[in-house]
């Protein structure tokens, strides 16, 4: 009965997909995968999504500077993860700077189109609120300022250091919207700034990146249905 009962177990659990960006476990099947993702399909506030109003100048105010980092590979992407000194202020809130990943293509859409790479950034407050920055990113001139991230994310050593302040442009303007993880559960209370002007990097950087930090042949959600604030 006990071996019965084991081969049972296994039959059960090996039919149980893990999500993922195609087959099975595709967005459109969060939800049903674990009941912990329901948010995946009933979320109100839901990201990413397809921008189509105008961006406006930002209210955020940085305190960035080099910073202790370490790999961390999860979720079909791999996680830089910082020590947590450099922060981002939203008024009198401080948001410390937990981590920085890509998604490919942009999970963000402008007017319909998307980017060929997103850079997405997380931070965290002391009461647990998260805030990210959404940047995108296009093929043109190779960029000095990504050489140190390039290398590390190439490299086979797990920790470094990377100065954030030389791969994020402050003063852009930005879309704001109240939105969501783009990963399950899919949690809501997400701040997001997604920036307007996309960062150029060669094709060779940009292929580098792919290769070494996006373990998908695609790791973007469709863009969900957007439900602005009415004032």
């Amino acid at each position: 009965m006990k071996k019965l009962f084991l081969i049972f177990l296994i039959l059960t659990c090996s039919c149980k997909a893990n999500w993922s960006y195609d087959g099975r476990g595709k967005p459109d099947n969060w939800s049903k995968l674990d009941g912990a993702n329901k948010f995946c399909k009933i979320g109100y506030n839901q990201s990413p999504i397809n921008i189509v109003e105008k961006f406006e100048a930002s209210e955020l105010k940085f305190d960035y500077s080099v910073s202790d980092v370490e790999k961390e590979k999860k979720n079909y992407i791999m996680n830089v993860n910082f020590d947590g000194k450099n922060f981002v202020s939203r008024g009198k809130k401080k948001y410390l700077l937990r981590s920085l990943a890509f998604h490919h293509p942009s999970e963000h859409l402008v007017k319909g189109e998307p980017y060929s790479l997103e850079m997405q950034i997380a931070h965290k407050s002391d009461d647990e609120q998260w805030l990210m920055l959404g940047i995108f990113f296009e093929v043109g001139k190779e960029n000095p300022n990504f050489k140190t991230l390039i290398n590390f994310l190439n490299s086979k050593k797990t920790e470094a250091k990377i100065d954030p302040a030389r791969i994020v442009k402050f003063a852009d303007e930005v879309f704001f919207y109240d939105g969501s993880f783009t990963t399950p559960p899919c949690k809501e209370g997400v701040k997001w700034y997604v920036m307007k002007t996309p960062i150029q990097i060669s094709k060779e950087q940009m292929n580098q990146i792919i290769k070494s930090a996006i373990f998908a042949k695609t790791n973007s959600r469709p863009v969900q249905k957007f439900h602005p604030e009415k004032y």
